[in-house]
């Protein structure tokens, strides 16, 4: 594909150090200053894309999708509660499949039906979703590892406190059926047990905590994402376990043992109780979990032959009854309830370069591809049930990489270039390009937990609009320049700017009764709080304060966490825990 114009401004060309697009020429120098006069807006989007905006793709060709096995793993061991099949014994491989065949760069064969039980309706507009977690991560992800991903690390020396809870966590809200309005969608981290039940509190008091387990000095740190709620629980993967707590007294209820390795990867969303982690020295394999019970499901060996693939630096996720994780070097699709294989891969390519680079799920199941930085990134939006079939594909311009997916119902995308990770946020709509937003050069803060594609944490999103957190910055006499501004998904265009009162610092981290949840953090003078934006204007109200203590319960917390907001509870709960230092945390609750 050749290189896409330039928009109005002769920005940089792609891959240059500011970014896909920048701020128009009429954007004066501070971002943050008064509003301009009338007809000039500081923040909007420039009325050009920063690339050409694509044709609806031709009607669908038949095509093969890719296909599950040609012979059946063994048959089941007695004891897990669920039917279906057990992993391959050891010196076994799985027969592989012709993933191949479905080709990536080809036009997605029609939608298929889906196998798997129907998901549970979602709640309605401004309950709280069923996934329930948005969690802010308090600062970038120090990601382990390479591995295949080619997402540029961005590591932050020092972050005042203010910053060291940020994030949004991702609530994938399912659609309980074909025409209904998508849900409000924050990013992943969480998972809630259902619409909101608890009273409204003014003000949110320290509940709980659980310390986190010692990390020994040779293995440096671990790495223990997941967290998610039933209507009893909390349940948080830790160190070598999954550990279920009451909800209202932390006290714990089960255990599940799961020795892992330093970086192995979980599933951000659940269904109907279940979910998936990465376990084993190698993380070489994937255990299903009912989170009702505290029970094991089953367990799985990726498959791999005798090519001995790294399983590290995996991306897995859950969407209705499936569950999907790739690492790299191949892929592979489970039945979250019955283990059924629905797809898998050995070496990861799908026969046209292309490669399954990340998982996002939630409301739909989506797929992020690699097809090198010759030819483009793809998105996808796929169906589990159909051997992971394409419902629609989107190619990304030349030169751009799709960094994140922030939204999988509606589709919102983060993209950007080899120099800087995020540049523009992206909205697509069955396989073409809606609108896009440039995220300019720091004019906004994107948190998130590392370098899987669902781990950005504060860009939100409901059924026709995203919202974004402008970077905290000093100007003066120690002033907090921060906000939180929000634009159309159908043109991109700027709705509004909202800014906090008392100069605190502000991120979007969900939704409540229907309006935007924004976390203001606590300081040594103030007291944190939790406010609500309405949707239509901006206007900001509190919601609710938090204790006088929170400022030293977050600020010992430690340097990895992500929050979570669910039936009125705020959690704070760690992604990566570190050799050597102490006060660290698994979880920290207020209500």
């Amino acid at each position: 594909m050749s290189q896409p114009p330039p928009p109005p401004g002769n920005p940089p060309p792609y891959g240059g150090a500011g970014g896909a697009v920048p701020p128009p020429p009429s954007q004066p120098d501070n971002p943050y200053a008064s509003p301009p006069p009338p007809g000039q807006n500081p923040y909007a989007a420039p009325t050009q894309p920063a690339f050409p905006q694509q044709q609806p793709p031709p009607p669908p060709q038949p095509q093969q999708p890719r296909q599950p096995p040609q012979q059946p793993p063994p048959a089941p061991a007695p004891g897990y509660g669920y039917p279906g099949p057990q992993p391959p014994q050891p010196g076994q491989g799985y027969a592989q499949p012709g993933y191949g065949q479905q080709q990536y760069g080809q036009t997605p064969p029609p939608a298929g039906p889906y196998g798997y039980p129907q998901q549970a309706p979602a709640p309605q507009y401004g309950q709280q979703p069923p996934y329930g977690g948005q969690p802010p991560y308090g600062q970038p992800g120090i990601p382990g590892g390479g591995g295949s991903k080619n997402k540029l690390v961005i590591i932050v020396a020092a972050v005042v406190a203010a910053v060291l809870v940020i994030g949004g966590g991702v609530y994938f809200a399912t659609k309980g059926g074909g025409k209904d309005d998508p849900k409000p969608q924050a990013n992943s981290g969480g998972t809630s047990g259902g619409p909101s039940t608890a009273a409204h509190k003014s003000q949110l008091d320290f509940k709980w905590d659980k310390d986190a387990d010692t990390v020994a000095e040779k293995d440096n740190l671990k790495d223990e994402l997941g967290v998610w709620f039933t209507d009893k629980y909390v349940v948080k993967n830790q160190i070598n376990q999954v550990v279920g707590y009451d909800i209202g007294t932390g006290a714990q209820a089960w255990a599940i043992p799961a020795a892992a390795g330093s970086d192995c990867t979980a599933a951000r969303d659940a269904y109907h109780d279940m979910t998936a982690i990465q376990y084993g020295a190698d993380c070489g394999k994937i255990m299903a979990i009912d989170l009702a019970s505290g029970k094991m499901l089953w367990t799985a060996q990726l498959p791999g032959g005798d090519s001995s693939p790294s399983y590290r630096d995996a991306e897995m996720a859950v969407s209705g009854d499936s569950v999907g994780i790739t690492w790299g070097e191949g892929s592979a699709g489970y039945q979250l309830s019955a283990q059924k294989t629905l797809w898998q891969s050995g070496d990861g390519d799908s026969g046209d370069n292309c490669r399954d680079d990340g998982y996002a799920g939630g409301a739909q199941f989506v797929a992020v591809l690699d097809c090198g930085y010759d030819t483009s990134y793809k998105v996808q939006v796929v169906d589990p049930a159909n051997a992971g079939a394409a419902k629609w594909t989107w190619a990304a311009p030349e030169g751009l990489r799709v960094t994140a997916v922030v939204s999988t119902d509606p589709v919102v995308v983060l993209l950007g270039t080899q120099d800087t990770i995020y540049t523009d946020v992206a909205s697509l709509v069955d396989g073409r390009l809606q609108s896009r937003v440039s995220l300019g050069t720091k004019k906004y803060r994107i948190d998130d937990d590392g370098i899987e594609v669902q781990s950005v944490h504060d860009v939100l999103v409901d059924k026709d609009t995203v919202y974004l957190t402008l970077a905290g910055d000093t100007a003066g006499e120690g002033k907090v320049l921060s906000g939180i501004v929000a634009f159309n998904l159908s043109d991109g265009k700027q709705k509004w700017v909202a800014k906090p009162a008392d100069n605190y610092d502000i991120t979007g981290i969900g939704f409540q009764d229907g309006k935007v949840l924004g976390y203001e953090a606590p300081s040594y003078d103030k007291p944190g709080k939790l406010v609500t934006l309405d949707p239509g204007d901006g206007t900001m109200t509190t919601y609710a304060t938090l204790g006088s203590d929170a400022y030293n319960k977050l600020d010992s917390f430690g340097d990895e966490r992500y929050m979570v907001w669910h039936d009125n509870v705020l959690y704070l709960a760690s992604k990566t825990v570190y050799a050597g230092e102490t006060g660290q945390k698994y979880l920290v609750v207020y209500g």
